[in-house]
């Protein structure tokens, strides 16, 4: 199909997810112009399926640790100017038994990380959920919040009232080459093009499609409920169970421990993926979640007993006996093994970046900074993309019009 017009810019984004906005801001921040093309008109994938929660705390040592460190300035900067309320009320995960507070205790000793461990008292006294039975708690005060169905939409807005940039939604792209992207009937014209497809890479031309041993898709069943007795839950709320699942507590001498009780006391959980999250909307109700199914082609059919178990959880760490459900989803994300961080050059001047597991809001708008770095040389625009500390292959999602 012939373009019907033509926008010349500096640099063109494909997607108007976290990952692509990130990209966006970033080269705004040094003076480049930018157009973004985002094949639907609002925000309908990952960046509004999560819980909003910028788990600082539990980042892996390295480049993901630093850009997440990054992205909670870049979160609270652009938070103010697109009138986004960014939350700095940390998360609290709880223990209930002495391998997690010794894997936990570990975590806490690295001070980046803004953490300490908390007695029960102090737990009570942080959120509203029943104490007895605890032992102690890992509070990490850096972490942050926004409201994951407003925030991605507000900073597409922010960016729109840019002159700089223009976002064009609707605009499915169906081809792409050095200097030029085709979607519909707009053409960019760009010497810089970054591709962030999220789980949709699968629809790439094949000549753009991303490669990684055990790249494939995560799929999520998440819900909506009701905050029993209209209560105010400020951190985010987690259990042992996460520490199954992120690298700052798997890395410690204790992990196996915890995992080899869970393993034996809650197989059906293990297998399920499931670990208990639970932050609030600005509205009152809890999100609260998840389970991790991997495969290439993600099935559209959810599992009511999942349902079931992550709301016994729930209802176990809120003290309550029933909690009242008003939605519930799939969420999807790009996942494989290793580096969080994947980016590939399919051709000259053409980067895809992926975030390939479940921390795009928390360190999106951090690796966007080093991802240009690599992508631009000392005389403008230098040959995209150099990977990201790593060679050619390292181990990116909509954004307006999303509901509050």
């Amino acid at each position: 199909m012939a373009a019907s017009a033509t926008i010349d810019t500096d640099v063109c984004i494909v997607g108007a997810g976290i990952v692509g906005l990130a990209h966006a801001f970033e080269a705004r921040r040094r003076g480049l112009e930018v157009a973004v093309l985002e094949r639907t008109e609002r925000a309908v994938g990952a960046s509004v399926r999560n819980f909003g929660h910028g788990f600082l705390l539990a980042m892996a040592d390295g480049e993901a640790f630093e850009c997440a460190l990054i992205a909670r300035e870049r979160w609270i900067e652009l938070g103010r100017r697109a009138g986004i309320d960014v939350l700095e009320c940390g998360s609290v995960i709880v223990a209930r038994h002495e391998d997690e507070l010794e894997v936990m205790a570990g975590a806490a000793q690295d001070e980046r990380r803004g953490a300490s461990m908390i007695t029960p008292g102090e737990v009570g006294a942080l959120a509203p959920i029943p104490t007895d039975g605890l032992l102690g708690a890992l509070h990490g005060r850096k972490d942050i919040r926004v409201d994951p169905r407003c925030a991605v939409a507000g900073l597409g807005a922010l960016l729109e009232a840019d002159p700089g940039a223009q976002v064009v939604w609707n605009a499915h792209v169906h081809a792409a080459e050095p200097g030029r992207v085709d979607a519909g009937g707009v053409a960019v014209r760009a010497p810089l093009i970054v591709i962030c497809p999220g789980p949709a890479y699968v629809s790439l031309p094949p000549e753009l499609r991303p490669h990684r041993a055990g790249l494939t898709r995560c799929r999520l069943q998440m819900l909506r409920v009701r905050a029993p007795g209209a209560r105010r839950y400020d951190p985010a709320l987690l259990t042992g169970l996460s520490l199954l699942r992120y690298p700052a507590f798997t890395a410690q001498p204790g992990f196996r421990r915890v995992r080899a009780r869970i393993e034996a006391e809650r197989p059906e959980l293990v297998a399920a993926g499931i670990h208990l999250i639970v932050t609030q909307l600005a509205g009152g109700d809890l999100i609260v979640g998840d389970t991790h199914d991997y495969a290439d082609t993600v099935s559209p059919f959810r599992k009511e007993h999942l349902d079931q178990l992550i709301l016994a959880e729930a209802e176990r760490l809120l003290g309550v006996d029933r909690l009242e459900v008003r939605e519930r989803w799939q969420g999807v994300y790009p996942s494989a093994p290793g580096d969080p961080f994947m980016i590939t050059e399919p051709l000259p001047g053409v980067a895809v970046v992926e975030v390939v597991s479940g921390v795009g809001m928390t360190a999106a708008l951090g690796l966007a900074p080093r991802v240009l770095d690599g992508l631009i040389d000392g005389d403008g625009y230098g040959r995209a993309a150099r990977s990201v500390g790593a060679p050619a292959v390292r181990s990116a999602t909509p954004a307006r019009g999303s509901a509050c």
